[in-house]
C-alpha cells in the first residue's frame, strides 16, 4: 500500500566505513590495505655459549658450552590449519537462502574472515622473509670472520671485503676485522693502465687509499700493486707511513716507481723482508741505495734482469744482502740483453744463507773471480736450484758442480733446457736425498748432441728419495731406460714416486709395466709422443683412478692388443 512500509523495508542500511567490518555484538576490526612490516630481530650471541673450532676439511665446528640443550616444541600456526570453506555463498545454517538484510549481516562475518586471512598471509610473508634472512642476521661474527678468511687467503682482501661490508651491519662488522686485512692486492681493476687518470678520478682513488690506510691497514703485512702506471709513488708513501708491520712488498708490471718509494721504504718499513720488482720500471740507483741501507733485513728478492738492472745484481753479489734466503732473477719476454755474467764464488760469499736460487730463462755463464775465495765458501743451506730455460744454455757439468759443491741439503734440481748436463756430472753432486729432478728438454733437439745412456746411474743414486722425475725429450736408448725403470721399481716396490714424465722418450711397454705396477703412490704419468708405445697408450694419466685402470690394462695384456691394432684412440679390453 502507498505510504505504508513493512518492518523489513523501513530499516535503512547503516553506513559502514571503508575497510571495516561490523556485526552484532562484535567490535570493529580494522583491515589495513598494506601489511605492517615488523622490525628485524637481531640475535645477540654470547661467546660464552659456544666455541668455534677449525677442522681438517675446511669446516667450522660450533660446540655449545651448555651441558643440556633445550629444544623448543614446534607449535602449529593457526593459519596452517586446512580451510574447508570452498565458497563464500551466503546461506543460513539450515541451507535456506537468506533475505537481503540477513545476507548483509551474515556477509559481515565473511568479510571479517577474509580480512583476517589477508592479515595472516601478510604476517606469514613477513616471517618467511625473516627466516630467509635469519642465517645472515643471527650467524656469529666469529663464524663469518672464519668464512671470510678462507676467501681472503685465496683471492685477497680487495675487492671481496669491500663488497661484503655493504651487505648488512653484521657483515660490515665482520669485514672490519683487522686480521682479514693482512694481505692486500690492488691490481688494474682500480685503474686502466692504458689511460691517463683524470683529476676527479685521481682524487677519488687518493681518498679511497687514505681511508683504507686509516681504517683497515693497521695490521697490513703483505701489500701488492700490479699493472699500475699512475699514483704508484703516492700509494707507497701512504702505505709505508701508516703500516709499520709491512713485511712483504710486490710491485709487478708497474711504471713510475721513483726514488721516493725506496726512500720511504728504508725510512718507515724496518720489518720489510720480501721485495718483488719483477717486470717493473724502477729507478736503479734508488734500488741500489735501498739495498745498501736496508738490504741486510731482506730475505727474499725477485727482480727482472736487463741491461739497466745489472747494477742491482752487482749490489747483491757485493754482500749487501747477507740474510737473503730466496733470490729469483728472470728475463723480460722481449729480452734485449740475454747474456748474463756473474761470479759464482762472490755470490756464494755474498749470500751464504741462500736456500732457493732461481735463474729463469737466462743465458748466463760464470765470470772469472778476481779475488781469492776460500774453498769452504758455498751454498751449504741451498734446497732448491732452478736453471730452467727454453732458449739456449751454457751450463755445463763443471759449472753445476761449482754451484753445488757444498749443497748436501738440496731437494729440488730443475735443469730443464740445460742439455749440456750429463749423468756423469750429476753423480758428482753431494746431495744424496734429491726429491725432485727435472731434466726435460722443451726445445728443438734435432741439432743437439745428447747423451744416449746414463739414466740408470741417476735412478740408482736417488731411487730411495725421488718423488718427481722429468726426462722429457731425452735421447736415452731403450735398454738404458728399461734398466732405469727397473731400478726405480726395485724388488719391493717404490712407495715414494708420485710423478713421472717420459714424454718424447724411447721407453718401452715392458719398462712402463714394471715401474707403474710397482709404484702405488704414482698420480701423474706422461707418455705422450713416446715412439715405442702403441698409439692408444700415448697420453697423460692423471689421478689414481686412471693410473689404476692403466695398470690393470697392462697386467691383463691389453697393451699388446693395442700394439697390434695401432688404433689412434682406444681402451684396453681384456
Amino acid at each position: 500500500m502507498e505510504g505504508s512500509s513493512s518492518p523489513n523495508t523501513s530499516r535503512q542500511p547503516s553506513r559502514k566505513r571503508e575497510g571495516s567490518v561490523e556485526s552484532q555484538g562484535r567490535s570493529r576490526v580494522r583491515v589495513n590495505s598494506k601489511p605492517v612490516k615488523k622490525a628485524r630481530r637481531v640475535a645477540h650471541w654470547n661467546t660464552k655459549d659456544y666455541t668455534v673450532h677449525d677442522t681438517d676439511n675446511d669446516m667450522l665446528l660450533i660446540i655449545s658450552n651448555d651441558s643440556e640443550v633445550q629444544r623448543k616444541t614446534r607449535t602449529r600456526k593457526p593459519w596452517a590449519k586446512k580451510n574447508n570453506h570452498k565458497s563464500n555463498k551466503k546461506h543460513s545454517p539450515n541451507g535456506t537462502k537468506l533475505s537481503p538484510v540477513d545476507a548483509r549481516e551474515a556477509g559481515s562475518d565473511v568479510d571479517c574472515s577474509e580480512g583476517r586471512r589477508k592479515l595472516m598471509n601478510s604476517e606469514r610473508k613477513v616471517m618467511k622473509e625473516e627466516d630467509l634472512d635469519r642465517w645472515g642476521q643471527q650467524l656469529p661474527v666469529e663464524v663469518l670472520v672464519h668464512i671470510f678468511h678462507y676467501v681472503v687467503s685465496s683471492n685477497g682482501a680487495v675487492p671481496f671485503l669491500c663488497r661484503m661490508a655493504r651487505v648488512c651491519r653484521l657483515w660490515n662488522g665482520a669485514a672490519e676485522n683487522s686480521k682479514l686485512w693482512r694481505r692486500v692486492t690492488i691490481s688494474h681493476c682500480w685503474v686502466n693502465p692504458s689511460k691517463k687518470l683524470q683529476p676527479p678520478v685521481q682524487r677519488k682513488i687518493q681518498n679511497t687509499l687514505n681511508w683504507l690506510t686509516d681504517n683497515r691497514f693497521s695490521q697490513l703485512q703483505e701489500f701488492s700493486i700490479c699493472h699500475w702506471s699512475n699514483l704508484v709513488s703516492y700509494t707507497m708513501k701512504v702505505v709505508t707511513k701508516s703500516c709499520p708491520q709491512l713485511v712483504s712488498l710486490r710491485l709487478t708490471n708497474c711504471n713510475g716507481v721513483t726514488s721516493d718509494v725506496f726512500e720511504s721504504l728504508a725510512l718507515h718499513s724496518r720489518k720489510l723482508e720480501s721485495l718483488n720488482l719483477q717486470h717493473s720500471v724502477v729507478d736503479v740507483a734508488a734500488v741500489v741505495g735501498f739495498l745498501e741501507t736496508a738490504g741486510s733485513n731482506l730475505k727474499q728478492l725477485c727482480v727482472t734482469y736487463n741491461s739497466r738492472l745489472h747494477n742491482i745484481f752487482n749490489a747483491i753479489v757485493a754482500g749487501y744482502c747477507t740474510e737473503l734466503r730466496l733470490l729469483e732473477v728472470n728475463t723480460e719476454i722481449k729480452q734485449t740483453n740475454p747474456y748474463f755474467q756473474f761470479c759464482i764464488e762472490m755470490l756464494q760469499a755474498g749470500c751464504p744463507k741462500l736456500q732457493v736460487l732461481r735463474l729463469l730463462n737466462l743465458t748466463w755463464f760464470p765470470k772469472a773471480c778476481t779475488m781469492i775465495v776460500s774453498p769452504e765458501v758455498g751454498f751449504s743451506e741451498l734446497e732448491e736450484l732452478c736453471l730452467a730455460t727454453s732458449s739456449f744454455s751454457l751450463v755445463t757439468d763443471e759449472v753445476l758442480v761449482k754451484l753445488l759443491h757444498l749443497s748436501s741439503r738440496l731437494r729440488t734440481l730443475d735443469l730443464r733446457g740445460c742439455y749440456r748436463i750429463t749423468s756423469a756430472g750429476l753423480q758428482l753432486l753431494p746431495c744424496q736425498d734429491l726429491v725432485r729432478l727435472f731434466l726435460g728438454l722443451y726445445c728443438s733437439t734435432t741439432t743437439l748432441l745428447l747423451a744416449k745412456q746414463g739414466s740408470e746411474q741417476m735412478a740408482l743414486k736417488w731411487k730411495h728419495s725421488l718423488e718427481e722425475l722429468d726426462l722429457t725429450g731425452q735421447c736415452y736408448k731403450e735398454k738404458d731406460l728399461e734398466l732405469a725403470m727397473g731400478i726405480l721399481a726395485g724388488p719391493e716396490g717404490n712407495y715414494v714416486l708420485r710423478s713421472l714424465n717420459l714424454a718424447g722418450t724411447k721407453v718401452t711397454l715392458d719398462a712402463i709395466r714394471v715401474v707403474v705396477s710397482s709404484s702405488p703412490a704414482l698420480s701423474y704419468l706422461n707418455l705422450t709422443s713416446c715412439r715405442c708405445l702403441p698409439r692408444g697408450l700415448k697420453r697423460i694419466y692423471r689421478g689414481r683412478d686412471e693410473i689404476s685402470q692403466f695398470v690393470n690394462c697392462l697386467l691383463s695384456g691389453g697393451g699388446q692388443q693395442l700394439a697390434g691394432d695401432r688404433r689412434p684412440q682406444g681402451k684396453c679390453v681384456k
